[in-house]
């Protein structure tokens, strides 16, 4: 009779990774005694017996990584993407890609069939600070299966991390718009629901840089980072808070709604409202007028992200792979923003 068990039941088991139980198979050093004896218990109870081939299949990488991003439409992904791409191509490595459409259940389930399926380790870019998510997350760190992720927040020291500092990137847009004299400024933010990071901090920073000058005046509108909630957005600010002088959108693409809201309000940008966005996507420096922004950095991102999970799965020394990394973001100047109007 053939033998149903393979080194997945056993991963599974003994609750660690395939990865793991290969190592332990093929009698590699970097494994602890604890989770040797705990997987060579369930080889015994499962009565496996590895032939040739299934040795060779143990000892196999696939040299796939599975990459998971939250809305590959979306342009401001795209060159996390093509950093991560390229650091494999440079790698040798061969990429399977994931969209989970920001659903917290298809971010389960993409993760889920890479853990299940022959690929090495996991990327994941993004997506909401969702409880089961992270919960799911951890469990995978705790399984050995290597996992980095990229503009997401976790507390986890054994996932590695490459963010940038949100908070300061906000406080800086809030403070530059001060700078031009602005003292009524509205912020656009994206989406709490999803518990998203990056937009619970983009508030914190836009409201602390207001607290530190002394300013108590804040409007908040929510346009979850998508263009036409953003237009919708702006037409409250406009019609509810006539004495705005500055909108700051948490994303330049709600921006781009926001600037098409105004346009059609007769309102001119800057001369009667400066608009600063984030992320500096490709689209903000060809728009009229151009967009002031905070350059976040994604192509190095998702190539850092990439290396890092790289240097991991090549079991390269672990100083180089596991610190965590914040990056800054660049204010980028452009026609959107200018003094307030006198």
């Amino acid at each position: 009779m053939k033998n149903s068990v393979d080194i997945y039941t056993i991963a599974e088991h003994a609750g660690v990774s395939k990865s793991t139980v290969s190592r332990v198979l093929n009698n590699k050093d970097d494994v602890s005694e604890t989770t040797r004896e705990k997987v060579m218990e369930v080889i015994k109870n499962l009565n496996y017996k590895p032939n040739s081939s299934a040795k060779g299949l143990a000892s196999q990488r696939t040299k796939t990584v599975g990459l998971v991003v939250s809305e590959i439409t979306n342009s401001f992904f795209s060159m996390f993407v093509k950093g991560a791409e390229d650091k494999a191509m440079e790698e040798n490595y061969n990429i399977m890609l994931a969209n989970s459409n920001w659903v917290v259940e298809e971010e389960l389930k993409c993760i889920r069939i890479f853990e299940e399926g022959r690929v090495d380790g996991i990327l994941k870019i993004s997506g909401g600070g969702d409880e089961l998510l992270n919960d799911y997350l951890n469990s995978l760190a705790n399984k050995e299966m290597p996992l980095i992720v990229v503009d997401r927040k976790m507390d986890n020291e054994n996932i590695p991390k490459v963010n940038v500092d949100n908070i300061d990137g906000a406080y800086k847009g809030t403070k530059y718009l001060l700078g031009l004299g602005h003292k009524k400024i509205a912020f656009v933010k994206g989406d709490d629901i999803a518990a998203s990071d990056a937009s619970i901090d983009r508030v914190k920073g836009y409201r602390k840089a207001l607290a530190d000058s002394n300013i108590d005046y804040q409007v908040i509108e929510p346009g979850f980072f998508d263009r036409e909630d953003a237009f919708t957005a702006t037409e409250n600010i406009i019609k509810n808070h006539p004495d705005i002088t500055a909108i700051f959108y948490a994303s330049d693409m709600m921006a781009v709604g926001g600037l098409k809201a105004l346009k059609k309000a007769g309102l001119k940008v800057p001369e009667d409202i400066s608009v600063l966005g984030f992320d500096d996507i490709e689209l903000a420096s060809i728009i009229d007028p151009a967009l002031s922004t905070l350059r976040q950095p994604r192509y190095q991102m998702g190539y850092l992200g990439m290396e890092k999970l790289i240097d991991k799965l090549e079991g390269r020394p672990e100083e180089v792979y596991g610190e965590d990394v914040i990056f800054e973001l660049e204010l980028i100047e452009r026609e959107s923003t200018g003094p307030v109007k006198a």
